[in-house]
């Protein structure tokens, strides 16, 4: 007889993939280039890559100390909220499949994304924090951008000096796989430096897609004031968080949606609870900005919260 969800989330969570997406036979005609451009106001210097193997096995550890295999004693759907798990996991499980309509614009992207993987998460992290029912994912509203890029952000609705507002913990970018080529990700993801708008590299050659990616990822997450992002083109994902002082960014590899061994619900569940602080995540690294001639380098010193006894360990390569 196959289980609900709950009844082992986390054999769930590590074996449900997400269904491969049905595109349009012809890709739609738009403008793929993003508008946002170097300015001097940004602070990232840096793009630091987290090791695979490392990162890996940070979230399969998490995965086995804080996801349960014992049953929660729930159902698939929260009757009262509607909340549900949306991921098939044949034969185990006895979610069912949604019946989607081809992705052929930004929109019906979005709506793959939020049904399914979103979806699923946000009744994951409830089941196991229910402290955390006030938050769930909001679609923002749209910018100059919005026929091929999207930002949906995990917040909280919140009442500060007779204002209601919105505290946010982390911010998820989508992009169509038809703008969004799996090699602008894999740019987007490599170690890299900025110097800034003054820097005549910028104007001696066009901006590429990866360094644009950058700019309005960068300018999205500080107006919200939300370090930690995902960036996501549904068939493929990038998890990545910015340094304390915005001047780094720490990012994973590029992850395709089958994944497995950590599957891309295990690497969205674990992210979240990172960035909301739940037990157990990642800590962002510290970093120092050290002046240097003829430029300035980038050194850091990393702690782990370790989510076992073992010893800390370094998740990307300090030294440029």
């Amino acid at each position: 007889m196959a289980w609900r969800a709950p009844d082992n989330l986390r054999f769930y969570i590590q074996e449900a993939r997400l269904v491969s997406i049905n595109l349009s036979s012809s890709q739609p005609s738009v403008d793929a280039a993003l508008h946002a451009l170097p300015r001097r106001y940004r602070k990232l210097r840096a793009i630091h890559p987290l090791r695979l193997a490392l990162f890996n096995e940070y979230c399969q550890d998490w995965t086995e100390d804080f996801v349960p295999c014992v049953s929660l004693g729930q159902e698939d759907e929260d009757k009262e909220t509607g909340e549900r798990f949306t991921v098939p996991c044949p034969p185990f499980y006895q979610v069912p499949s949604i019946s989607l309509a081809r992705a052929d614009s930004l929109k019906r992207l979005f709506t793959w994304i939020d049904l399914l993987p979103l979806e699923t998460v946000r009744r994951a992290v409830h089941l196991l924090h229910p402290e955390t029912k006030a938050w769930s994912f909001a679609s923002d509203a749209d910018d100059s951008d919005h026929t091929i890029f999207k930002c949906i952000t995990w917040s909280q609705l919140v009442d500060h000096d007779d204002e209601r507002h919105f505290r946010n913990a982390m911010c998820i970018f989508i992009q169509p796989p038809w703008v969004l080529s799996v090699r602008d990700l894999e740019l987007f993801c490599k170690r890299q430096s900025f110097f800034g708008s003054s820097s005549t590299s910028w104007h001696e050659r066009p901006i590429t897609p990866h360094e644009r990616l950058w700019c309005k990822v960068w300018d999205c997450c500080i107006t919200r004031s939300c370090p930690w992002f995902v960036v996501s083109t549904y068939t493929h994902w990038v998890f990545g968080v910015f340094s304390n002082g915005w001047t780094a960014a720490f990012v994973s590899p590029v992850y395709s949606h089958d994944s497995h061994e950590p599957s891309v619900l295990q690497l969205l569940l674990f992210w979240l609870c990172s960035a909301m602080g739940l037990p157990g995540g990642w800590v962002v690294p510290e970093v120092r900005i050290e002046p240097a001639y003829p430029s300035h380098h980038l050194t850091a010193s990393v702690f782990d919260l370790a989510v076992t006894d073992k010893s800390i360990f370094s998740l990307w390569d300090g030294d440029d």
